[in-house]
């Protein structure tokens, strides 16, 4: 009776999905009808994630994405977000233990969800324990297996004792990470082991694990630590060369009264890379409704051809074991799309496939490599893989020739606020700082006022038009100095907020000068952020709390498209920018200083937040009114000089103290970490954009800057020289490389005409809080100004050495590790090889590899 009730509940879940509609011939057709779950889902990128519970899809807290319980079923939708289009990817994950039922029902909610967003989403089945390559990408931390289902999931955990946890961490190249039986009995050397403990996180690491495994459980265990525990639990690390906390560790598992502990042997654990080898068999099956009836028929088997694949039609590939396609052709009827699905995970129980089989439907176009490479002839697309020559570069190191010409395009309205939430911000705020792990509530009269060094939360409550009830936002602001505890704990407490409002908010983490549209708007478009803060929940910078305050502080003031952002700097005139305005709090002077290029809001802003910060706290003078001095750049008194500590070079210059920039400052990001070299633009960008591992290119108009961070290979320098100057060349409004200065700037010996186009240049960051000045006196002893043209850097690249210089290990700056040989000089070449470099360039790369090795150039 139980199994028909069961049964009852599924179909009345399906109904939910379909209704009968009347169509204009006054017969009956199937309507869908969506889930209210999946109603405006798969709009932004990132992933989300829905459990089934008692037959209806319930959505998953974020905080808890990539925990799955053994005893449910998921449905995981992944969206990818590209300049022109959205691709989508769902899979819906089985559990072990998880019923009939419920993985009946994520199969079918999977398929309505793939309809709601138009039947273009690729549909995955994932197995507890065999997982694709795909979905374990989505879980950076590793996927973590929780035992029990929803009956058990949402037990409330302040009325039980706690109880210990241990999770094994085992894989050599995807990691998972299972809880499994509290005991030293688990363990094994071969892998790593967390133990989840009250006031503890231990990370045992076994004698023979893999480096990926210690990575991921240190990080595994520290995620515990400072999101689940909020930074209140110790973490300790456990090695094999440390005996006595070895010791420690196994008392606290289930070790009774000091009994000796046999951890078993790697071999023992099992082999992290197991795979099945079972040869597969491919059949291609057509679907289709041409007759009235669905009909399934083979059509061919491997090796197949591309051209069996028809568009109107919907098709099945049963690779066996290996797994089992539905494609969907784009001109398939709604009756093939629909039913291709259903019947391929019909042939994983006819043909006795193993449960864990993998299924994927995907659609005409966006086909995976695996479906591919299951026909002889697929189609590939050509790649223009032309090499541009240049003298600068070595012939063998190759370039592939890039179009720059998009990159001058103007960025879309909807690229720039597609962060951005529909509400003027009129709505009510609440905000908390987050002090010593716990809540404090901040003073509405300092709304709008963030340090750096704290994280805080907002909650922001308003009504949607068309709605008579309120919504909510959460949001976790993360200052640039806050430490990692801190940032747990507001994503705890975030989420606790988020629980407290019935789980109908929209939460979102605002990291400090990446703050959205939405929530300057909360604050009237004007946010100031105040070096200093509760460090770590235990040191205090604020005067308010008992410690000293700075004798003068310095605020930078800069709007970016009608929304202002206040940030302290350094009380130096190193700090000052011709581009904005800056207010200077003293003892008994306040100085409002306007560059040559700050605008109106800008200046009205500076005034009012003269009148608006509390003087006592923030500086700790006297509340009596103070002389207020307004100045115009150029035209400062001496005493404003003393107080910054005397006059020094800072940003100016034509493209900053233009008060209209015909061409604003853009910044770009290269790169050739996935393979191939990329150029990509960074949009209202902020020093935290400069990638330490890549290199940069500022443009700011009459000067293009290359940004080299101390990560970047040769290889990528190189390109990235020759790609500035083809920038240039590219420029349709007429640029050329005689009406532009280019300069190559290294990390952390940033000029001032460099800092000036990012607002409050931090010299903390990479320069220990020294000024450029000092920097370039310290390195260059004052007879280098630290920054090298363009063509100068670029000449390093075609410079030839001898080879007594290419032989050692450190080479100098510009020379390709990989390709020595390429530096010597022809004659040096000759003698070297017995044979000239075109000669070689001729022989297979094995023999190219022999003869470098032998002459120690390898």
């Amino acid at each position: 009776m139980a199994d028909k009730n069961h049964l009852r509940a599924l179909c009345d879940s399906v109904c939910l999905s379909t209704a009968n509609h009347t169509n204009e011939n006054g017969g009956f057709e199937l309507m869908t009808i969506i889930d209210p779950a999946f109603q405006g889902v798969g709009q932004m990128a990132g992933i989300e994630i829905w459990r089934i519970e008692k037959l209806k899809v319930v959505p998953v807290p974020p905080d808890t994405y990539g925990k799955f319980y053994s005893g449910d079923s998921y449905i995981v939708l992944h969206t990818e977000v590209t300049n022109t289009r959205k691709e989508w990817h769902i899979h819906f994950w089985l559990g072990q233990e998880t019923s009939t039922d419920e993985a009946g029902c994520a199969a079918i909610k999977s398929c309505e969800l793939d309809d709601s967003l138009g039947g273009g989403p690729i549909q995955h089945r994932e197995v507890q324990g065999y997982e694709s390559n795909r979905f374990q990408s989505l879980f950076k931390q590793g996927i973590q297996y929780l035992e029990g289902g929803v009956e058990t999931a949402f037990v409330d955990v302040s009325k039980l004792e706690f109880r210990k946890k241990l999770y094994h961490i085992k894989g050599r190249r995807k990691v998972r990470i299972t809880q499994t039986e509290v005991s030293w009995r688990s363990l094994n050397e071969g892998d790593v082991f967390v133990l989840e403990c009250k006031d503890t996180v231990w990370c045992w690491v076994g004698t023979d694990c893999s480096r990926l495994e210690k990575i991921k459980g240190m990080e595994f265990a520290r995620k515990i630590k400072d999101e689940e525990k909020g930074g209140r639990a110790t973490m300790v690390l456990s090695t094999p060369d440390d005996e006595r906390l070895r010791e420690k560790f196994y008392d606290q598992l289930d070790r009774k009264n000091g009994e000796k502990v046999t951890v078993k042997s790697a071999e023992e654990g099992g082999d992290d890379e197991l795979a099945e080898s079972t040869p597969r068999e491919i059949t291609l099956y057509r679907v289709c409704d041409e007759t009235g009836a669905l009909e399934i028929t083979p059509v061919g088997n491997a090796p197949l051809d591309h051209g069996l694949l028809d568009s109107d039609d919907a098709f099945i590939l049963d690779m066996g074991p290996s797994g089992v396609y539905a494609w969907i052709g784009k001109g398939a009827t709604q009756q093939e799309r629909r039913q291709a699905f259903s019947h391929a995970q019909k042939f994983t129980n006819d043909k006795g496939y193993p449960t864990w089989t993998p299924l994927c439907r995907v659609v005409e176009g966006a086909e995976d490599n695996l479906f591919q490479s299951c026909f002889s002839n697929w189609p590939r697309p050509k790649v223009d893989r032309q090499v541009s020559k240049s003298a600068v570069i070595p012939e063998k190191i190759k370039v592939p020739q890039i179009d720059l010409s998009g990159l001058f395009k103007k960025q879309r309205a909807e690229e720039k606020k597609d962060d951005d939430i529909k509400d003027d911000g009129s709505g009510k705020l609440k905000i908390w700082r987050v002090e010593k792990f716990e809540l404090e509530e901040v003073d509405e009269s300092t709304y709008g006022i963030f340090w750096d060094g704290d994280s805080y939360i907002v909650l922001y409550t308003y009504i949607q038009p068309g709605r008579n009830h309120e919504s909510f936002i959460v949001y976790f602001w993360l200052g640039s100095h806050s430490t990692t505890d801190e940032r747990g704990a507001a994503a705890l407490h975030a989420t606790r907020i988020d629980s407290e409002v019935g789980w109908s908010s929209h939460m979102v983490r605002v990291v400090q000068g990446k703050e959205p549209l939405h929530f300057l708007r909360c604050f009237g478009r004007r946010i100031t952020i105040l070096q200093g803060g509760v460090d770590c929940g235990f040191k205090n910078q604020q005067a308010e709390n008992g410690h000293s305050a700075p004798k003068s502080r310095l605020f930078h003031v800069k709007c970016i498209e009608e929304y202002v952002r206040t940030i302290e700097v350094f009380c130096k005139a190193e700090s000052l920018n011709s581009n904005d305005s800056f207010v200077y709090l003293g003892q008994y002077k306040t100085y409002i200083w306007y560059g040559k290029g700050c605008d109106a809001e800008e200046k009205y802003t500076a005034k009012m937040l003269s009148q608006k910060l509390d003087r006592q706290s923030l500086i700790g003078a006297s509340p009596l009114s103070v002389n207020t001095i307004e100045m115009e750049e150029g035209n400062e008194p001496d005493e404003f000089w003393e107080v910054l500590g005397g006059k020094a070079e800072y940003a100016s210059g034509a493209e900053l103290e233009s008060l209209v920039n015909e061409r604003p400052p853009r910044l770009f990001q290269l790169s050739n970490a996935i393979g191939i070299f990329s150029v990509e633009e960074i949009y209202h960008f902020n020093q935290d954009d400069l990638i330490e591992d890549d290199v940069m290119l500022l443009d700011v108009g009459n000067t293009l800057y290359v940004w080299i961070g101390k990560g970047a290979n040769e290889i990528e320098k190189k390109q990235s020289l020759i790609a500035a100057k083809e920038f240039i060349k590219n420029d349709p409004s007429g640029r050329s490389e005689s009406d532009v200065e280019m300069f190559v700037v290294k990390m952390g010996f940033e000029p001032p005409k460099f800092t000036g186009h990012f607002q409050a240049w931090d010299p903390r960051k990479w320069a220990g809080g020294k000024t450029y000045e000092e920097l370039v006196k310290e390195h260059f002893g004052g007879d280098c100004n630290g920054v090298l043209s363009l063509n100068e850097e670029l000449a390093k690249y075609s410079k030839k050495y001898p080879y007594e210089i290419l032989v050692k290990k450190i080479v100098p700056e510009g020379v390709d590790v990989v390709n020595k040989e390429r530096y010597l000089t022809d004659d040096d070449f000759l003698e070297l090889f017995g044979m000239t470099l075109s000669d070689y360039d001729a022989l297979p790369r094995w023999k190219q590899l022999r003869a470098k090795k032998m002459v120690k150039l390898f």
